[in-house]
């Protein structure tokens, strides 16, 4: 029987419902490329939506700088020129900026109560998700609460067994409730802002 080469059948068997083909990647790096497919199907993702996530992980990266940029009297930046086309690495803002994929979703902001703390109207918030029943904020978190049917993002405090919802601008009065007569579902990690040619 001869020895050596391939046979048509053999390797890994996959469980995508459908022949498999043999394609030419990195030895190094197959393993790792079988298990990402693999989990992308489980997730539910097929046929050319599969294909187009492939195809642009690599765009999700991007060219982070070393230094900084001064925006201030007392602040100043060393670096400069030319070191801007060579000093910088390329980093995943996915990864960078969302720590629990399960539990994150992105909220829109609408109003303006938490302006004093750069969150404007049309800004998106990377909320990451809590069970009240055993998560609790902390003090000074800004959450994601619901109140009498409206949603709403606050900065949380406790003062004398009451939950104290702050407002960020002084036109919004802070709101006093118990602990049972809210819903807090989320803490905000991160605020993106998005329309920063309206201020």
């Amino acid at each position: 029987m001869p020895s050596g080469g391939s046979r048509k059948g053999s390797g890994r068997k996959y469980k995508f419902g459908e022949p498999s083909a043999d394609i030419g990647v990195p030895r190094s790096i197959s393993n790792d490329l079988a298990v990402a497919i693999e989990y992308l199907w489980e997730q539910g993702i097929r046929g050319q939506e599969l294909v187009q996530i492939l195809r642009s992980a690599k765009l999700h990266r991007i060219r982070k700088y070393d230094y900084s940029v001064s925006a201030g009297a007392n602040s100043t930046s060393s670096v400069g020129g030319d070191s801007m086309n060579t000093d910088y690495e390329e980093i995943d803002l996915y990864d960078a900026l969302i720590e629990e994929p399960s539990k994150t979703i992105i909220l829109p902001v609408i109003g303006d109560s938490m302006i004093g703390i750069g969150i404007y109207p049309g800004d998106w918030l990377i909320v990451e998700q809590i069970n009240p029943l055993y998560q609790k904020p902390q003090e000074e978190d800004i959450v994601i609460v619901s109140i009498d049917d409206e949603t709403l993002v606050k900065r949380y405090r406790r003062e004398k067994g009451e939950v104290v919802l702050v407002s960020e601008n002084e036109n919004h009065k802070p709101i006093r409730r118990t602990e049972g007569s809210i819903y807090i579902s989320g803490i905000v990690k991160i605020a993106i802002r998005r329309n920063l040619s309206k201020l």
